[in-house]
C-alpha cells in the first residue's frame, strides 16, 4: 500500500504488522508531551486490547515522540506530519486506520477501562448506527453543572463535557453538543465517511476559524439521517480546567463556530439551523452565554456569518 507523505520522518519505534484490528483509535496531539502520553497509556490500558492506536503529531518539537515511544506498545503507529489543524490530524487518522470501526478522544482525555469494549457493544447491537458518542465528565472533581456541556468548581471551569445518563438514538438533525457530544468521545464506522466524507479542514483548532470539526461533521451526518448512538457507558475524563478570563475567550470562539456551522445549513434551507441560530442570537442579546456583555457575544457571533457563507461552499474532503 502507498503511504501518504505528512511530511515529516515515521517513527523508527513499533508499528503493528499483524492482522487487521477490531478497532482504531485516534489521538491527534500537537506540543502536549505528558497528556498525549497520559491520554495513550489510558487507552492501552483498556480492557478490550484488539485494537491500534494511532497518534498524529502536529507538535513543533519531539518531546511527544519521545513521551509516545516511552509507552512501548507494538499497538501504537506514531505518525508525524507538518501539519496543522485538528480536522487534517483527524483525515490522515481516519485514511491510516486499519479497522473499520475508528475511534476519537483528545490528548488532554484519560479513558476509562472499559471505554473500548462499551463502544463496541453499542455497534454490535445496532448494525445501522454509524456512529457511537459517549459520556464525557470533568477530570478530577465532579464540580457544578452550570450549563449541560459545561462544570465548574473552585473559580475553575470545564467545558466540552456531555454528562447525561440517559442513551439516545439520533437520525435527523439536532444540536450535536447538546444531543450527542463531541470530539473527544465519539467514534464511527468507515461507512460514515465514505457516506458524508471526511471532516471540513477549515474548521477545527489549529484553523483561523478555532474549532468547530466535530461539530459540523456530527450536524452533517444527521442532516442526512445517518443513525447516530449516545450512550453513557463509554466514559472518558476531560482534563481541561481553565480559569474565567480562558474561558471567555473559549466561548467567544464558539459563538463563531455555531453562527458559521449553522450558517452553512441554514442556507440549504435547514429549519432547525435557522432556529438555532436565531435562539443563540436572543441568548447573546441577553447576555446568557458567559461572555460577559451582549455587545461582545453578538459581535464574535455576527463574525462567524461570512465563514458560513464559506463552509456552505466548501466540501469536505471525500
Amino acid at each position: 500500500m502507498n503511504t501518504p507523505d505528512y511530511g515529516r520522518e515515521r517513527a523508527s519505534f513499533p508499528i503493528m504488522e499483524y492482522g487487521k484490528p477490531s478497532v482504531s483509535v485516534a489521538i491527534c496531539t500537537r506540543n502536549r508531551a505528558q497528556k498525549a502520553q497520559r491520554a495513550a497509556a489510558s487507552v492501552i490500558a483498556n480492557s478490550f486490547t484488539d485494537f491500534e492506536l494511532i497518534v498524529v503529531d502536529q507538535s513543533t518539537d519531539d518531546a511527544t515522540r519521545k513521551a509516545i515511544a516511552a509507552l512501548a506498545d507494538e499497538r501504537v503507529r506514531y505518525i508525524p506530519t507538518d501539519t496543522v489543524g485538528v480536522a487534517i490530524s483527524r483525515n490522515i487518522a481516519i485514511r491510516e486506520a486499519s479497522a473499520d470501526i475508528v475511534v476519537f478522544t483528545d490528548d488532554d482525555c484519560i479513558c476509562d477501562r472499559g471505554w473500548l469494549d462499551a463502544i463496541l457493544v453499542e455497534f454490535e447491537a445496532d448494525p445501522q448506527a454509524l456512529g457511537v458518542y459517549g459520556r464525557v465528565v470533568p477530570y478530577g472533581t465532579k464540580g457544578s453543572a452550570t450549563w449541560d456541556c459545561v462544570s465548574e468548581a473552585d473559580g475553575m471551569i470545564c467545558p466540552a463535557l456531555n454528562q447525561s445518563p440517559t442513551r439516545r438514538i439520533v437520525d435527523r438533525p439536532a444540536i450535536p453538543h447538546l444531543v450527542l457530544g463531541g470530539g473527544n468521545n465519539m467514534s464511527f464506522r468507515k461507512e460514515a465517511f465514505r457516506r458524508v466524507g471526511l471532516f471540513n479542514e477549515m474548521l477545527g483548532p489549529g484553523s483561523p476559524i478555532g474549532t468547530g470539526e466535530d461539530t459540523e461533521f456530527s450536524y452533517r451526518l444527521l442532516f442526512n439521517h445517518c443513525r447516530l448512538v449516545y450512550s453513557p457507558q463509554p466514559v472518558v475524563e476531560h482534563d481541561n480546567w481553565m480559569d474565567r478570563a480562558n474561558f471567555v475567550h473559549h466561548m467567544k470562539v464558539a459563538m463563531r463556530v455555531q453562527a458559521a456551522v449553522f450558517t452553512a445549513y441554514a442556507l440549504r434551507l435547514d429549519t432547525l439551523s435557522m432556529t438555532h441560530l436565531l435562539r443563540t442570537a436572543w441568548y447573546l442579546a441577553g447576555n446568557r452565554m458567559g461572555i460577559g456583555s451582549s455587545a461582545t457575544g453578538l459581535f464574535y457571533f455576527a463574525t462567524g456569518v461570512p465563514w458560513g457563507l464559506k463552509l456552505r461552499f466548501t466540501p469536505p474532503p471525500a
